[in-house]
């Protein structure tokens, strides 16, 4: 048995996964449960909440179970991120053979709201691949397809798949020791009231990559703590300050982490390709005009660097630096002039010139 590991793979960060808004999946890393899993294929009687929408025999771990581990069970071991359970489910296998999990929500999609979808999931030890995508699928009810191969969306209503997302990956997801965090965002069409994840492609559309040679000829995930969160909505053409993100004393560079404040806006950016960010360096009053200039103007491009790292492409990333010229606070009170060390962001429109006719002026 390999050892056990409690790790996750970070990209928005820990703090920033566990979120500081409500989680709209109920029974969100499977803790809560009907019955301890006596038999694979289990989770729609087992797990409180969840359901397995086709034929396939998605799996529900547990520590109570001795048929249905989460050390050393039929396909792998992995302790759950969160508490004591988590389901695992084949993204690919022989004959388009595919299993699904189906999520009831606390409350039905907004219209025009902009959610983020994200979930962690760990690929078993006994199989031979790995895939690089994972689907969710937001409906307004549950449904039930009478297939154990991959549902084919063109035979469900199309008010059932207009909000389908494929979350695809320039790499395989292929930890078997680690947890790793997937996500997306999407605009809800409205009353949306149920999450399913799987992969509703066949093999052929399938990528995936071998990480050992084994006879399970298949790509198997566990999978715990998923959630669906409402994201802040930011107006056009309004300044924000990056509250989280203030610069020492006469420094441009800074360590900065995904805050929650940074991730939305990336997310949101992400959603709304049609979207731009300005974003403004200031200083306090101290030192020179010109040199409190150029101070301000490297802070801003931190922040334009950061984003661009974290994908924001660089085409919608605008910055420049005010120096000393747009105090928020009384540069007299000691006790507050590192309030003015900031860098505040306004969002527009890609061919949009408010930002230059009105704030920048």
């Amino acid at each position: 048995m390999k050892i056990l590991f409690k790790l996750l793979y970070v990209f928005f960060g820990l703090a920033n996964f566990l979120g500081q808004s409500q989680n709209l999946v109920k029974n969100p890393s499977f803790e809560a449960y009907h019955q301890c899993p006596k038999e694979y294929g289990s989770l729609s009687l087992d797990a409180v909440d969840w359901k397995i929408p086709s034929l396939g025999t998605t799996d529900y771990f547990h520590t109570c179970s001795e048929e249905l581990p989460v050390d050393d069970n039929f396909i792998g071991s992995q302790l759950p991120f969160d508490g004591d359970a988590y389901a695992g489910m084949y993204m690919y296998a022989p004959n388009d053979y595919r299993e699904y999990i189906t999520a009831l929500l606390n409350t039905t999609l907004t219209p025009g709201k902009l959610y983020k979808v994200s979930f962690l999931v760990n690929l078993a030890d006994k199989v031979e691949f790995a895939v690089n995508r994972f689907d969710v699928l937001l409906s307004k009810a549950a449904f039930e397809v009478s297939t154990t191969k991959y549902i084919d969306l063109a035979y469900l209503p199309s008010d059932f798949t207009n909000s389908y997302k494929e979350i695809t990956s320039s790499t395989f997801h292929s930890n078997m020791e680690a947890w790793t965090q997937i996500s997306t965002t999407f605009i809800a069409k409205g009353n949306e009231r149920y999450l399913t994840i799987g992969n509703f492609k066949n093999n052929a559309s399938t990528a995936v990559e071998v990480v050992k040679k084994t006879s399970k000829k298949s790509a198997y995930y566990f999978i715990d703590m998923v959630s669906v969160e409402a994201m802040p909505f930011f107006n056009l053409n309004e300044l924000y300050v990056f509250d989280d993100v203030l610069f020492d004393f006469d420094k441009t560079t800074i360590e900065i982490k995904y805050t929650q404040q940074l991730s939305d806006l990336v997310a949101y950016l992400e959603a709304k390709p049609s979207l731009k960010v300005n974003l403004y360096g200031h200083t306090d009053a101290l030192g020179s005009d010109d040199y409190n200039d150029d101070l301000s103007h490297k802070r801003a491009e931190t922040i334009a660097n950061f984003l661009i790292q974290a994908g924001v492409p660089k085409n919608r990333i605008e910055w420049k630096g005010f120096g000393l010229k747009k105090p928020i606070v009384d540069n007299s009170e000691e006790a507050l002039r590192f309030k003015n060390r900031r860098v505040e962001f306004l969002i527009s429109e890609l061919n949009s010139d408010y930002a230059k006719t009105v704030y920048e002026d």
